[in-house]
């Protein structure tokens, strides 16, 4: 295998397009060599046969790394007022079948879009068919949205509810993902072209059935701050001293082991400091303290503050998946069931303040045995992260805290937050989302053994699930119903029940905490050769070597391909149809639901 050469950047190029003088609307090798990098700056020129997307931000880098390497290459977008533009280094890939992706694309035709806005948006985006109130502008000087939805990414699985409110409306009742909330039509109800927003129309009668299927396996990093730093002295004249939580079994990667118990009592608000005895317990009944801390370990004192997502995210229904699964045995559990914001999933109780990503993390507005939240995962990265220096503040730190003889100036900051794998160590050294170099933590699975997060470790967990009515292989298999059936959208991802395989997965090896990013997607388009470009990425997504390796797009930056078998049901089922089912992505007038009155295509 050749060795892998992957470095993601994110490079704010607006001021070398700037100096370029590149005029609106032209090709020219702007930043990394897009020839649709104008990073907000001026329109950008939508081609026939493009597709637009939008979604989870844990997975957003990769995949718009992914779509660069198939067609044209763009900006990644992220939503916001105004939004944030980012131009990934295209990859290189150089294993089998190898592809520079600065220098090949599969297809010079298209462009593949995608904009960052968490799963719940991303999700609403698909319901509604309106990227404009639920993706956001696309380009700040205009304002530009999105003219279609052909496609969203979600790490929330769908379950029957949510199929339910898509193919037959919300019944003069609302569908909410977080707190935004929108009402659909039952068919019949409104025209699928008169543009109705309140109720939407119904999208199973405009654009036929639901699809949606896995697209990688991700666990979930519960992380610390960068080099397990929780407190930073200093004074005049003297050099500064960081502590470090003094970690059993350090890892380069952090290595805080935190049992199914602690994990609990953090995130339930029941530990509310690093000097609570389950920790200790956790650390081989060893204190996390840092040995040459001159403060008496009878009056050592650290608080701990919980972060999580303040936006509607998949990665929140992921590990509030879990919590409601594993937590209920220690008989303070607010969990009750996976969602994709704290609130839903019953812990509204303990959530705190809102940190504001535009204000210093220092000293943050935590408080005790209470949640703080923070915007998508950059910004629960950012709150945790200690990066602010001691000098003249003064001593900030607990009652009873020694400093060292001519240390003045004192502060503390030890938080705790869950994100992507590929935001902390090891992995954020190839992704390059961050440069904080934050810890991660070694959890304790259902058989008791600590486990790093990692794409093998996350595979592990999932091996147990297979795709709907298929053999070993993947290949479609009619009485092979232990799994469901292919032709429900809910038998393809583990939804959000505490009672599904992946909120405690069982292996030896598994790492605990891990969910799926899944495409979600409609059978009838309105456009062949916008259509083309969609089935194209996405065979190219199931079957290329680049996409499947362990070591590819996804593996080198902690997420993990599906396994082979799920590649080859996707592929057959939803984009070859040799499964020969009728659930592949079709044109209007092909296929049964396609071919009805009154359906008008993405």
């Amino acid at each position: 295998m050749g060795k892998l050469h992957h470095h993601l950047l994110a490079t704010a190029c607006l001021a070398l397009v700037g100096a370029a003088g590149f005029a609106p609307g032209a090709v020219a090798a702007t930043c990394n060599g897009d020839i649709n990098c104008s990073l907000g700056s001026s329109a950008y020129t939508f081609g026939a046969n493009d597709v637009f997307g939008g979604g989870s931000s844990l997975v957003a880098p990769y995949w718009r790394q992914t779509s660069d390497c198939y067609a044209n290459p763009a900006d990644l977008v992220t939503k916001g007022s105004p939004p944030a533009f980012v131009d990934e280094t295209q990859f290189n890939w150089t294993g089998t079948n190898p592809q520079n992706c600065a220098t090949t694309t599969i297809i010079s035709s298209a462009t593949t879009w995608y904009v960052s806005t968490g799963s719940g948006s991303g999700i609403l985006g698909v319901f509604s068919h309106d990227p404009k109130s639920f993706w956001g502008e696309v380009n700040t000087n205009g304002p530009q949205y999105f003219p279609e939805v052909f496609y969203g990414l979600s790490d929330a699985g769908l379950g029957a509810t949510d199929v339910n409110a898509y193919e037959n409306g919300t019944g003069g009742g609302t569908y909410c993902q977080g707190s935004t909330c929108i009402s659909i039509a039952a068919p019949g109800g409104v025209p699928c072209t008169g543009g109705s927003t309140s109720p939407y129309p119904n999208p199973y009668e405009c654009y036929g059935n639901l699809v949606q299927f896995p697209f990688s396996v991700d666990p979930v990093a519960n992380f610390y701050t960068n080099k397990g730093i929780y407190e930073k002295v200093s004074g005049a004249g003297v050099n500064e001293i960081d502590y470090r939580l003094n970690v059993y079994k350090a890892t380069k990667s952090g290595g805080l082991r935190l049992s199914v118990s602690s994990i609990c009592g953090i995130w339930n608000g029941d530990i509310k400091n690093w000097n609570d005895t389950r920790l200790t317990v956790d650390n081989n009944n060893t204190s996390l303290e840092d040995p040459t801390d001159k403060t008496p370990a009878g009056s050592w004192s650290v608080p701990i503050a919980a972060v999580a997502r303040a936006d509607s995210s998949g990665t929140t229904s992921i590990i509030t998946r879990h919590l409601a699964n594993v937590c209920a045995a220690y008989g303070y559990n607010l969990y009750t069931t996976g969602a994709t914001t704290i609130q839903a999933a019953g812990a509204s109780a303990i959530v705190g303040n809102t940190y504001s990503v535009s204000n210093p993390n220092y000293p943050g507005v935590d408080l005790s045995g209470k949640i703080t939240l923070a915007p998508n995962s950059s910004g629960v990265a950012q709150y945790v992260a200690f990066t602010q220096a001691p000098q003249n503040l003064g001593n900030k730190c607990s009652s009873g805290t020694v400093l060292p003889a001519n240390y003045t100036d004192c502060i503390q900051q030890s938080r705790v937050g869950y994100v992507g794998a590929d935001y902390v160590l090891p992995f954020v050294k190839s992704s390059h989302t961050n440069s904080y170099n934050l810890f991660s933590a070694t959890l304790q699975n259902s058989s008791g053994n600590w486990i790093a997060p990692s794409p093998k470790a996350a595979l592990v967990a999932f091996g147990s699930i297979q795709p709907p009515q298929s053999n070993p292989n993947g290949t479609y298999c009619a009485s092979c119903l232990n799994f469901g059936m292919r032709n429900d959208p809910t038998a393809w991802v583990e939804g959000l029940s505490p009672s599904v395989t992946l909120a405690n997965p069982t292996a030896a090896n598994a790492y605990p905490l891990v969910g799926t990013t899944n495409f979600m997607g409609y059978t009838c388009y309105a456009n062949s050769a916008s259509l083309a470009t969609l089935t194209g990425q996405l065979g190219y997504v199931e079957t290329a070597q680049i996409n499947t390796n362990a070591t590819g797009v996804l593996g080198s930056s902690g997420l993990s391909p599906l396994p082979k078998q799920w590649l080859t049901a996707i592929d057959q089922t939803f984009v070859t149809n040799k499964s020969k089912l009728g659930l592949n992505l079709t044109t209007v007038g092909t296929g049964t639901i396609c071919s009805q009155s009154g359906i008008t295509g993405a």
